[in-house]
């Protein structure tokens, strides 16, 4: 694993490696290199990347918006992981996240008692699959935005069937019972709807289109809320009326909630 170059104060995007996966780090110009501060972790979705210099989320100015609400002001910084690429949430993600946060631990400018995590679509997956594995506890605040929580949901919708069973090893010809079953292990929904009351989670944020078809709320969103719920987690479920898989698009709405809710939680 590849260690966080010496950061400077102020403005600046370090690339670098943890768990074989090119990782960035991004802080802005009031950053202060002797005063840690929190990281929020962001997860693409699909077809996003991290490579060496480059990444979808930083170089796409409309995808850039969010994270500089996040960290505005410097008071935190956010870290990312190619993470395997369309992993769907799979095992080797998750290893990839936690190199990152490992990594992250060493850097003395970071907070890592004030973690964040931040995504969509199928980045939603490796969220939860980290927050129920290697960052179990670690993690203060997510953020979820159109975003997977139900394996099985996928599979069944046969929407996105195609990606996440190659994601996971898995024939496009498998049968549906046999690949939810196969995959059942990694599927965050109904590992989060088997906690018990009490289990520690982070406070949670989800932000879902009403007239989502590529992942309906009514198999994803509304489901994740009411599982970490019924843990005793502290969640905010938003359905915006009229809008469908394009909650990013909405712009100043989603960048206020994410600078509000990330300000308040870490």
């Amino acid at each position: 694993m590849s260690s966080i170059r010496k950061l400077h104060d102020g403005k600046q995007k370090v690339f670098f490696q943890a768990g074989g996966e090119w990782c960035y780090l991004w802080t802005s110009e009031t950053f202060l290199k002797d005063r840690p501060v929190p990281v929020v972790i962001h997860h693409h979705g699909a077809r996003g990347y991290v490579r060496d210099g480059s990444a979808d989320w930083l170089d796409e100015e409309s995808k850039a918006a969010y994270l500089k609400v996040v960290m505005a002001d410097g008071r935190c910084v956010v870290a990312g992981s190619h993470a395997c690429g369309d992993h769907w949430g799979n095992a080797n993600a998750v290893a990839a996240n936690r190199a990152l946060f490992e990594a992250l631990v060493e850097c003395p400018s970071i907070d890592t008692a004030r973690v964040g995590l931040m995504g969509g679509g199928l980045g939603g997956a490796l969220v939860w699959n980290s927050v129920l594995g290697p960052l179990a506890g670690r993690v203060k605040a997510v953020a979820v935005m159109q975003a997977v929580a139900s394996l099985e949901a996928v599979i069944r919708e046969h929407k996105f069937r195609a990606p996440c069973l190659k994601a996971y090893g898995l024939p496009e010809d498998t049968q549906d019972d046999e690949a939810i079953a196969r995959m059942a292990v990694y599927d965050p929904l109904p590992r989060l709807q088997r906690l018990a009351i009490g289990t520690p989670l982070p406070r949670t944020a989800i932000y879902h289109g009403a007239k989502d078809s590529n992942i309906p709320p009514e198999t994803n969103a509304i489901p994740l809320a009411q599982a970490l719920r019924k843990a005793g987690g502290d969640v905010t479920l938003e359905l915006f009326p009229d809008v469908g898989h394009s909650v990013y698009a909405m712009g100043k709405p989603i960048e206020e909630r994410l600078t509000s809710f990330f300000s308040t939680s870490l």
